[in-house]
């Protein structure tokens, strides 16, 4: 506790300058300034270096000043700080060290010269804990403006032990020596420490301004604590309109640490909030996490991988209101009756059929014209423009757009429509593209496209049957070129129908562009290697496997090469302009040219452009496949002990790779007796981590343990 001090008074002032002027006229002192201070008054006593060091504790008799001994509390410098610690061995070397336990529980190992003071204090006597927090609460309660008051007149610089006579005036222990020179190196605003053990004095505006520096950070540390003990105490929630714009800061530190952890930017001021917010906790991150789902900042179900991928997941409100005001103007388009084809899984197309008066046919396909009802460089644009593409969730999908462009009944809506002429043996004659205004009269799902085709009385009889004869054909003539085993028959004349038209509307774009020099994005891909020792594996899912493993990717080009994919060139899609924003792009740059006969995106833009769109497609495909089986280990959590049915893909280093038969999953395994590809085995499930996206099995009969990624 500390004494009360003498008030400093005229007379003391005197005093001290007197004697500050007999120092410096007859040099009793200078030569050997600092070094020969008094040592009566301290519990310490003063080495030849003006350090204090313990001489009245009976355990350092028999001992060479400034060494301390076993379990003695000392005073040390250790990379720039000053630190508290237990003396455990002094090591006796040619140079010596000295190894300790500090305060925040580190065994260190340091120079001699590092120690500062030696407190006569046995941590038998007195935790070390206890003695620290003592000495650093009465560090942060000393004031030495007074002295500051006296010494400032002068500007002479001050040994410590005239600093402790004019505050403390009274003889000190070692707690109270500690404490004030703890506060004349870390917080004091008045004196600066010099290399020669003084202290000057700051000016009258540095003290100003240091004094200032001093209550923002104690101001800063009252915001600190307040936000520590909102998080810490589970029953307060957290609004962030409530918090000051510093605890916004800390929320939003402890929020990039959730998602980045140690790759965050302040993922050191992190770690720290959060070691003092969930003490208990090891895995600083996981409790990030943990403690914003709690607070109500993120919700149970946070998709974090979505957040990390920075993709917006909702509309602009300026987006939304342009898309509240947009109506699909037709102008002067032709007029054309459609109907349209809702298969599962593929985009919607509209279509038209009519025979012609000296033999042969005309059919359409019709394409809802998003190009023309959305003008470039607008809100939705943007936004559109930012995702790239529609994110296929299982459970939530997050659209590109809002909901335009679909054909509703009895209504007109701008199409983009490619036009083919067939002569009487059904061979494809000639094109063209147009604008038109389409007037969708039927909406024909699979069930109703099946009926239409058996039932010769239905409206649409005619025409399903010209669009199942024509697809066939044109599948059949594409399998001839391409070896692709994921080219199989549809399972109904619906989705064919779709796919095999929006494949020929794809490849009149495409061809047209190229015969008028018109920049497109064209979609390529190159050939699979060995497909025929893919073809000769037996089982499917491992077949599958393989095809997936050695399929190369699609990708997007300017130039018209061959997608072996398909098995066709000049592949320009223009069918999905909702979902893909390239599709949008070209449908736009084509509208553009009907209009003006002149393109409106040069072969440059459309490269920045596809090389967004590689980078964008690769990172939804991840996190669809991080969703699904996020999911996927969702709904396994309360089936502990199910069993599954897996089949072997191939040998690993260590282990065999599996794959459920019922589940897209995959696993590493360990069977503990000899398998072969294409081998199915049984497995249980023994047990879920979410958090690393896990799922534990152990083989059924040998009792193995298996890991799933």
């Amino acid at each position: 506790m500390q004494k009360p001090k003498r008030e400093i008074t005229i007379s003391n002032r005197y005093l001290y300058f007197y004697a500050s002027l007999v120092k410096r006229i007859y040099g009793l002192i200078i030569r050997n300034e600092h070094k020969n201070q008094p040592n009566e008054r301290y519990t310490g006593r003063l080495d030849e270096d003006g350090i204090p060091i313990s001489q009245d504790a009976p355990h350092t008799k028999s001992r060479l000043p400034g060494t301390p001994v076993q379990d003695e509390i000392v005073l040390f410098r250790f990379r720039k700080r000053l630190l508290l610690g237990i003396c455990q061995a002094v090591l006796s070397r040619k140079i010596s060290e000295i190894t300790v336990l500090s305060e925040d529980g580190r065994r260190l190992r340091f120079h001699h010269t590092n120690l500062v003071y030696l407190t006569g204090t046995s941590s038998t006597d007195v935790p070390l804990k206890t003695y620290t927090m003592a000495v650093r609460a009465l560090s942060q309660k000393i004031n030495l403006k007074d002295v500051w008051e006296i010494a400032v007149e002068s500007a002479t610089p001050l040994p410590l032990s005239e600093i402790a006579d004019l505050f403390y005036n009274t003889k000190i222990d070692a707690t109270q020596w500690i404490a004030l020179y703890l506060h004349l190196h870390h917080a004091c605003p008045y004196f600066q420490p010099q290399s020669s053990n003084s202290y000057s004095p700051y000016t009258v505006d540095q003290a100003y301004f240091r004094r200032q520096h001093s209550s923002r950070r104690k101001d800063r540390d009252e915001e600190r604590e307040e936000f520590i003990h909102a998080m810490a105490n589970n029953a307060e929630s957290i609004a962030e309109h409530t918090l000051t714009q510093r605890q916004q800061t800390y929320l939003e530190q402890i929020r990039q640490y959730a998602l980045w952890g140690s790759e965050s930017q302040h993922a050191t001021h992190a770690q720290a909030l959060i070691s003092e917010i969930c003490k208990t906790k090891k895995n600083r991150q996981k409790s990030a996490v943990e403690l914003l789902i709690q607070k109500k900042v993120w919700k149970r179900d946070q998709n974090l991988d979505l957040l990390r991928a920075e993709i917006p997941t909702a509309f602009s409100d300026l987006a939304i209101r342009q898309a509240e005001t947009l109506a699909p103007t037709c102008g002067n388009r032709k007029k054309q009756s459609v109907f349209a084809i809702h298969p599962p899984d593929h985009p919607n197309i509209a279509v038209s059929f009519r025979r012609r008066l000296f033999g042969g046919a005309e059919f359409g396909v019709h394409i809802p014209d998003i190009g023309a009802l959305i003008p470039k460089d607008s809100h939705i644009d943007r936004d559109a423009a930012e995702r790239m593409a529609h994110i296929p969730f299982p459970d939530q999908p997050i659209p590109m757009l809002p909901d335009l462009g679909q054909f509703q009944s009895d209504k007109a809506h701008p199409a983009l429509s490619i036009f083919w002429r067939v002569n009487r043996d059904g061979h494809l004659k000639d094109y063209c593209i147009a604008q038109t205004t389409a007037i969708n009269k039927a909406d024909l799902s699979t069930e109703n496209i099946d009926r239409a085709l058996n039932d010769s009385t239905h409206p649409q009889h005619r025409a399903i049957q010209f669009f199942s004869q024509l697809s066939t054909r044109l599948q059949k003539k594409r399998q001839t070129t391409s070896l692709d085993l994921e080219e199989q028959s549809p399972s109904n004349h619906a989705l064919r129908i779709a796919r095999e038209l929006s494949l020929l509307a794809g490849i009149a774009v495409g061809r047209w562009c190229d015969n008028k020099n018109i920049p497109a994005i064209y979609e390529v891909r190159d050939p699979i290697e060995n497909i025929e020792s893919i073809i000769q594996i037996p089982h499917p899912i491992v077949r599958r496997h393989e095809l997936r493993r050695q399929t190369p990717n699609i990708d997007l080009d300017t130039t018209p090469e061959t997608h072996h994919g398909y098995g066709i060139s000049h592949y320009c899609p223009i069918t999905q302009p909702t979902t893909q924003y390239t599709d949008l792009v070209m449908q736009r740059q084509i509208d553009h040219y009907l209009r003006a006969e002149q393109y409106l995106y040069s072969v440059d833009d459309l490269n920045t452009l596809r090389y967004r769109m590689w980078e964008t497609q690769d990172l939804i495909d991840d996190l669809v496949h991080r969703h699904t089986r996020k999911l996927m280990l969702q709904s396994w959590e309360n089936q502990l002990g199910r069993e599954f049915r897996a089949v072997v893909l191939y040998h690993k280093m260590r282990g065999v790779l599996v794959e459920l038969l019922d589940h897209p999953f995959k696993t590493v395994i360990y069977p503990g007796y000899p398998v072969e590809v294409g081998d199915e085995i049984d497995l249980r499930l023994t047990g879920i981590d979410r958090w690393k996206g896990w799922a534990h099995f152990t083989e059924k009969n040998y009792q193995q343990s298996a890991v799933g990624f």
